[in-house]
C-alpha cells in the first residue's frame, strides 16, 4: 500500500459562508448558503477586478494559509476542472461565429490561476500546476513532496467549482465552490496518507478534509474513482 507522510503547518479554507475553523468544524454536509466572494481587500482593485469568484477563493485561502513568507514558498495549484465556465464561454463564442476575447482565453488555461497568483504576491519559487483526476487531491500533496522536498516548506492549494449543465451527465460534479490551502512545513502535525484501491465516492474531497482538520478528528478517508486516501494523524 503507498503511503508518504506530511506535516502540516496550518491551512485555511473558503466556501460561501465557510471561512473560520469553527465554521468548518459544524458545516453540515449541505451545500453552504453565504456571501459568493471572499474579501479581497488587500489587492490592488485593478487585480481584483479580473479575477473570477472561484479564483478570489484561491487568493484568500492562499495569503491566509501562506503566512509572512508566503512570497517565497514553492506552490501548488490543482483542481481537475479549473476555469470550465471560462472555457465554455469560448466554445460557445466558436460556434456562434464570434471573436474570441485575447484576455479570456489567457484566463481559460489551467496555469492562468498559478500565474495570478504568483504575480500578486510577488512570489518567484517555483510553481507547478496538475490536473486531478481520479486519485484525488492527495495527489497535489505528492507533488509538493517532490518539489520541496521532504519535510520542505510548501503551499498546496486546491479549488474547485461546479461543472456547466452541459458537463454534469458525463462526470460528478462539486455542488459548491470551495478552495483549500495547505502549507507543509517543519513545527507543525504530521499526518500519514496511505492508498488502496479507489471504491468511489463523493466529489468536495476538499471541505470534506477541511471539516477533519477543524474538528481534530484522527482519521479520515477520502474516497474516489481511482484511488482512496487514508489520512491518520500522527500521535
Amino acid at each position: 500500500m503507498p503511503e508518504f507522510a506530511i506535516i502540516l503547518a496550518r491551512w485555511a479554507a473558503w466556501a460561501p459562508g465557510l471561512e473560520s475553523e469553527t465554521d468548518w468544524a459544524h458545516w453540515d454536509g449541505e451545500p453552504p448558503q453565504g456571501p459568493a466572494v471572499p474579501d479581497l481587500s488587500w489587492l490592488p482593485p485593478m487585480q481584483r477586478r479580473r479575477l473570477p469568484a472561484l479564483a478570489r477563493g484561491v487568493f484568500h485561502v492562499a495569503r491566509q494559509a501562506g503566512g509572512d513568507d508566503v512570497d517565497r514558498l514553492p506552490t501548488v495549484l490543482a483542481s481537475a476542472h479549473g476555469e470550465l465556465s471560462r472555457t465554455l464561454g469560448l466554445l460557445n463564442d466558436l460556434a456562434e461565429n464570434e471573436p474570441l476575447s485575447p484576455a479570456a482565453f489567457s484566463l481559460s488555461v489551467h496555469n492562468a490561476v498559478s500565474g495570478q497568483l504568483s504575480i500578486a504576491l510577488g512570489n518567484r519559487a517555483p510553481a507547478s500546476c496538475v490536473a486531478l483526476a481520479g486519485d484525488g487531491i492527495s495527489t497535489a500533496l505528492l507533488e509538493a513532496q517532490c518539489l520541496a522536498g521532504p519535510g520542505g516548506d510548501a503551499l498546496v492549494v486546491i479549488y474547485e467549482a461546479p461543472l456547466p449543465e452541459q458537463y454534469r451527465p458525463y462526470q460528478q460534479s462539486d455542488t459548491f465552490p470551495w478552495a483549500l490551502a495547505l502549507r507543509l512545513g517543519p513545527g507543525g502535525t504530521g499526518y500519514r496518507l496511505s492508498r488502496r484501491a479507489g471504491s468511489g465516492g463523493p466529489a468536495n474531497q476538499g471541505p470534506a478534509l477541511a471539516r477533519f482538520l477543524a474538528a481534530g478528528d484522527a482519521d479520515l478517508t477520502l474516497r474516489g474513482p481511482r484511488s482512496d486516501w487514508r489520512w491518520t494523524r500522527d500521535e
